[in-house]
């Protein structure tokens, strides 16, 4: 299955789940009512009917006004002969980034170093504890720090970098889905190298105060 038709599919998919996502946000707007303490932060598992993947819906309201348009994000579960992938859409910019099964591989082996747990969990702790990305358009530098880590051939491509709550991800943009091929964590890199991604660590930080305020 190609990315181009994972990003069909899973659009195909969300359109089925409208009458989910409605009762998902009533009960989050509850719960927003209820809390004194901001922001406010609830995910939902659910299932297709059709196709049966398995997706989670995440809502936050940084404050009490935010209850009726809170920030949404979705994440879908696709399983294939090679493994799960994982996908967030973009509903407004019809855009999907696509996390192959090799990205959660490098997730475990550098972030969390546990092989005891199952890949479906491996992929639920990388989404609960990530808040978006900020990326950049490659250069010799960065391609050649993606090439020393994933010891791949010149041939495999990367067009952008990205810095994430959880390292820095490296990957390659095909018209509307970006792929995310692997991560590594801040302290696999070298001073120099650290200096290299210090500006896209800024920004995203500044991202991230600025959607979502002090949610550390």
């Amino acid at each position: 299955m190609t990315v181009q038709e994972i990003h069909k599919e899973v659009f195909e998919d969300i359109k089925g789940l409208k009458n989910k996502l409605d009762a998902c946000k009533k009960n989050f707007e509850r719960l927003v009512l209820k809390s004194t303490r901001y922001p406010v932060m609830q995910s939902y598992a659910c299932t297709t009917l059709e196709r049966k993947n398995k997706f989670t819906i995440y809502y936050t309201a940084r404050k009490r006004s935010e209850r009726r348009t809170p920030i949404l994000h979705i994440i879908g579960v696709y399983s294939r002969p090679e493994g799960k992938y994982a996908v967030a859409p973009t509903l407004d910019m019809n855009l999907v980034s696509i996390y192959p099964p090799h990205f959660f591989k490098r997730y475990r082996e550098r972030i969390l170093k546990d092989d005891s747990i199952s890949n479906e969990e491996i992929i639920n702790l990388y989404f609960k504890n990530d808040w978006g990305f900020v990326g950049a358009v490659i250069n010799e530098q960065y391609e050649s720090i993606y090439h020393s880590f994933e010891n791949s051939e010149a041939e495999d491509k990367v067009s952008f970098v990205a810095a994430t709550s959880q390292g820095y991800c490296f990957g390659e943009r095909q018209g509307t889905v970006n792929i995310l091929k692997t991560i590594i964590s801040e302290d696999m890199l070298f001073d120099n190298q650290k200096a290299i991604f210090m500006k896209l660590k800024n920004e995203f930080n500044n991202m991230i105060k600025d959607m979502y305020g002090n949610i550390k």
